[in-house]
């Protein structure tokens, strides 16, 4: 192999990638290939070599005594711990004939030392190397749609005016900046006036212009900051159904307004059309068409490299307005007060993005008859599975007597899941309390949430139980499990579930009302129930394995088979084999954190 092939061999292994000219020359001129038969034992705890190892050809075998935990294949390396620290564990040996570079350990080091980035490498904690990896993996995927922040768009100077000032001063003011939008400042807080309002506040009611401003103004004026990303702040607008948001600085003071408008043509993408779309929709028809296209939303966003919680939140608040829609178009208007229509499970955390079943409830007011809204639950499921949502295999939705009551018999159910728990009870409350609302009356749902928040009190035995479902699914130890024996793997429960029931326990005992996975961690790390270490790895490892897993699903989809949660693990490159093997490590900490945090060994 010419020196040239070696620096193209080398420049596809991360991290030599970081190499200078000058480190990469280095670091070829001190290497050698090397030829070891199988069985060849490289390294043990008595036998620690002086090489780091590079395979061309071959397979080696990492093992804890004698306990397979790691296989390395070609362009895989190992083992700079042993070098660092002058020491290893575990035992190394050939499996399939091996080709490998061997660089000795003095460059080894010495590149380690000269390098920040190829050094940060090997000696940074789990959360930095896993965000280095998949950085390295998508970041020929990355456009400005994913990196752009609010301050790389047009920020609208704000005509700010404070409280007391006149309206008839104000709209001079506006229009002296030539903009239609007025934001007042009253105590420190934000609101906003805009045309609209002016219509509907002062002309149509026919109001003296004399008035003081804060007399009409919206308060408080939704705001990001210019440094967030513009994608969130796209969300932000398309939950709110807003057409502008304010903007502040480092400081909390306000600096201007981003406007949809400018939003959308810096991306240019689909989401805004759906989301008009259902809006406008006023037939059943138009609102399939809308739903229909929202997997050519997720296509596109994820194409264009945009993260998995990204696309998650984005398209979870595209359904909600779907399912808003429908509760509106199908149930009679003067029975929809008296009801609140709920989603639950992935789709109440928002966690659903391609569309695999329904999760979903109605809660009636106590008093008022039942039976008066099965027909159109009944039609609601049916238009759903319409829709192209699957039925809920365990039939956990509005159709089903049971997820279509009063609150006083929701009241009864959560005593009985308490009281009597069994593990149909506890996933029965896990979907529950993973409930969002979507329409009607979600008073209703918070009324029951109180209620279920209260009966948990000091029910440390029960919470225990209930957390242990965390333990349910096996998650591998060891890649080797997965990476040589099956090609299949579950995503769902090895890696996904472990921790949206470790954190959905955690978030039940401490009475969190937010329902989204991540979000729940960084309100537990606030509260410090989390370290901050484990928060960032968990938030990590739930990417990883939903980026994974959406992955996946899109090539099923686009080849027409069958949607699950199999990801095919020979179909798994190097780097995607690394963060799956540090998500899993990740996910059996938390385990053992769940397991000593409720005491679940102290239950029989």
């Amino acid at each position: 192999m010419s020196l040239r092939d070696q620096e193209a061999f080398l420049s596809n292994i991360h991290p030599f990638e970081v190499l200078s000219h000058d480190q990469m020359n280095i670091c070829i001129k001190n290497m050698d290939i090397a030829y070891y038969p199988k069985d060849t034992v490289l390294m043990s705890p008595e036998k620690i070599s002086e090489n780091f190892f590079i395979i061309i050809k071959g397979i080696v075998h990492e093992y804890n005594e004698e306990e397979m935990v790691m296989d390395f294949h070609q362009e895989d390396s190992f083992d700079a711990n042993s070098l660092i620290y002058g020491q290893t564990k575990h035992t190394f040996k050939v499996y399939e004939d091996l080709i490998c570079y061997e660089l000795n350990k003095a460059t080894f080091l010495t590149l380690i030392e000269q390098n920040p980035e190829f050094k940060d490498f090997f000696l940074n904690n789990l959360v930095n190397k896993i965000q280095v990896l998949k950085n390295k993996e998508f970041t020929s995927e990355l456009s400005s749609f994913m990196i752009a922040r609010v301050d790389d768009t047009i920020i609208h100077e704000a005509c700010m005016v404070e409280e007391g000032t006149k309206l008839l001063d104000a709209i001079e003011q506006s229009i002296n900046y030539k903009t239609s939008t007025i934001i007042v400042k009253m105590n420190g807080d934000y609101g906003i006036i805009t045309d609209s309002l002016l219509k509907m506040k002062v002309l149509l009611q026919g109001r003296d212009l004399n008035i003081p401003v804060e007399e009409i103004a919206i308060f408080p004026l939704i705001s990001v900051q210019k440094d967030d990303y513009l994608f969130d702040a796209f969300s932000v607008l398309i939950k709110r159904n807003i057409k502008r948001i304010g903007v502040k600085n480092s400081q909390g003071e306000m600096v201007g307004v981003i406007e949809q408008i400018d939003v959308l043509s810096h991306f240019a993408n689909h989401t805004y059309v759906v989301d008009s779309k259902i809006k406008k929709a006023k037939t059943i028809e138009n609102l399939k068409e809308a739903s229909n296209d929202l997997i050519n939303t997720i296509k596109t966003l994820n194409a264009k490299g945009v993260k998995v919680h990204h696309i998650s939140n984005l398209i979870g608040q595209l359904n909600l307005k779907v399912y808003r829609k429908l509760y509106q178009l199908v149930v009679p208007e003067e029975l929809q007060k008296d009801a609140c229509f709920i989603v639950m499970g992935s789709e109440g955390r928002n966690e659903q993005i391609i569309k695999t079943d329904q999760d979903n409830a109605l809660v009636v007011r106590d008093g008022v008859d039942v039976e008066q809204y099965r027909p159109y639950m009944e039609k609601t499921t049916q238009i759903l599975l319409d829709f192209g949502y699957p039925p809920c295999e365990g039939n956990i939705m509005v159709s089903n007597p049971f997820w279509c009551k009063n609150v006083s018999d929701y009241k009864k159910e959560t005593a009985k899941w308490i009281e009597a728990p069994d593990m149909q009870n506890y996933m029965d409350l896990a979907i529950f309390f993973d409930s969002f609302a979507v329409g009607g009356n979600k008073e209703l749902l918070i009324n029951l949430k109180d209620d279920l928040f209260n009966k948990l009190h000091d029910k440390d035995v029960f919470m225990a139980y209930f957390a242990r479902a965390t333990l349910t699914f096996d998650t591998p130890t060891k890649i080797a499990n997965f990476m040589t024996k099956s090609h299949n793997i579950d995503i769902k429960k090895t890696a996904v579930f472990p921790i949206v029931q470790g954190i959905r326990s955690l978030a039940l005992r401490e009475r969190i009302r937010e329902t989204t996975t991540v979000k729940r961690i960084k309100i537990l790390l606030q509260k410090k129930v989390l370290s901050e270490e484990l928060a960032n790895e968990l938030i990590e490892a739930f990417e990883v394995v939903n980026t994974l897993r959406l992955k996946s699903q899109l090539i099923k989809l686009q080849d027409g088979k069958e949607i699950d949660n199999n990801i095919d693990t020979h179909t798994l490159g190097k780097i995607e084999r690394d963060l799956l093997k540090d998500s899993f490590s990740i996910v059996n900490s938390f385990k053992k954190f769940i397991t000593y945090t409720f005491k679940i060994d102290k239950i029989s």
